[in-house]
């Protein structure tokens, strides 16, 4: 008989936090000049032996304005949840900071904590200041979008679509198998969605028909899973796609007057600055005549990459393959990041006639609640 030994005593430290934990969201973002309000979540982490009351206010920018709230928790390890409807003055293109401070038994607390580890890593908490990084961004997008979205492995890109005021839904299998997709003006693919959505994969003929209807598709990042034409014409990524991971890289504009680049922000190589961790990640090694390339940027000693954003006419829709990090920029706050996605997924409602809607307004952006 086998016998079964396990690791024996584990001695673990003694993980202590503070009596109050305060979190806030999102922790970095946009508000689009001329926004009259906009929302953050404040959530409440008690470690109290027993009911606890305080208060929170947001310590806002000079000007601006929320109302403090009160939180009252039963017991230890209690949660609770408030939203600040918060009226910013003055806004200018520049960063902000606005921090949660909950005050209980005569104390401050302005940090939250989660506790991470797993079996063979000894539990500790992580930290961090309770504070949003926000920016005061000029950036309009097309009024009244409605957007589906496909989850990949995971981004934050759905919130950052929220501050924008897009309407964001999340498609399921039986959405991609019958559902009507006509009633969305783009339809997002998340990061790495070919790795790991297989209904994606059964029904991609729709996402195409989607598009000859006179939709607009965006792919973001994705990996060589990707790799096997799921696009209306054929490309090729290869098995070991180019990657560009200097943030500071220089871009250059190769479509101009591509509307991508035209409405409804006007869009520079200024909109490329400021970037954080990488350029993009899997560039197409090479495509179809029917994909125009629209950047151009590359690594000190690395060869030219074209492959990162290209877009093309299928139908009386548009195809876009997207390379680049934007699923990194826009959760981090990054104003010409905001711009340009505005761009794409208002392009169904651009008046150069490039979708099959008729023009629309463009309008400035609200930040919506998360």
């Amino acid at each position: 008989m086998k016998r079964i030994t396990g690791p024996g005593t584990v001695l673990e430290p003694l993980i202590t936090g503070p009596a109050i934990s305060v979190s806030i969201a999102p922790q970095a973002g946009i508000v689009p000049l001329g926004a009259k309000s906009f929302e953050v979540t404040v959530n409440i982490h008690s470690n109290v032996k027993g009911p606890a009351k305080g208060t929170v206010k947001l310590d806002l920018p000079e000007g601006w304005k929320a109302p403090q709230k009160e939180f009252s928790t039963s017991k230890d390890g209690d949660d609770q949840t408030l939203n600040f409807h918060v009226t910013p003055v003055g806004l200018m293109e520049k960063a902000y900071a606005i921090t949660a401070v909950a005050i209980y038994n005569g104390r401050e607390y302005k940090e939250g904590y989660h506790t991470i580890g797993f079996a063979g890593l000894r539990p500790y908490n992580l930290y961090r200041a309770s504070t949003d990084r926000t920016t005061g961004v000029d950036v309009k997008v097309a009024s009244g979008l409605n957007v589906g979205y496909i989850v990949g492995a995971g981004d934050d890109m759905p919130q950052s679509l929220v501050n924008l005021g897009i309407n964001v839904h999340f498609l399921t299998q039986e959405d991609l198998a019958s559902g009507n997709l006509s009633e969305f003006d783009a339809i997002l693919l998340g990061v790495r969605t070919y790795a790991v959505r297989e209904d994606l994969k059964i029904y991609n003929g729709r996402i195409l028909e989607y598009v000859k209807n006179g939709g607009v598709v965006i792919v973001q990042y994705n990996t060589p899973e990707y790799d096997h034409n799921y696009g209306p014409y054929p490309y090729k990524m290869g098995s070991n796609p180019e990657e560009v991971t200097d943030e500071q890289s220089q871009v250059e504009i190769l479509a101009p007057t591509n509307p991508v680049f035209t409405w409804p922000n006007k869009i520079t190589t200024k909109d490329f600055e400021n970037w954080v961790e990488e350029r993009g990640s899997k560039f197409l090694e090479s495509w179809d005549a029917a994909y125009e390339p629209l950047l151009e940027t590359h690594d000190p000693g690395q060869a030219p990459q074209k492959g990162g954003l290209v877009y093309a006419k299928y139908g009386r829709g548009i195809y876009i393959y997207n390379a680049y990090a934007f699923y990194r920029q826009m959760p981090e706050g990054v104003p010409g990041a905001y711009r340009i996605f505005a761009n794409m997924v208002s392009l169904r409602k651009n008046p150069q006639g490039v979708g099959s809607h008729p023009a629309h307004a463009a309008t400035p952006v609200k930040k919506s609640a998360p």
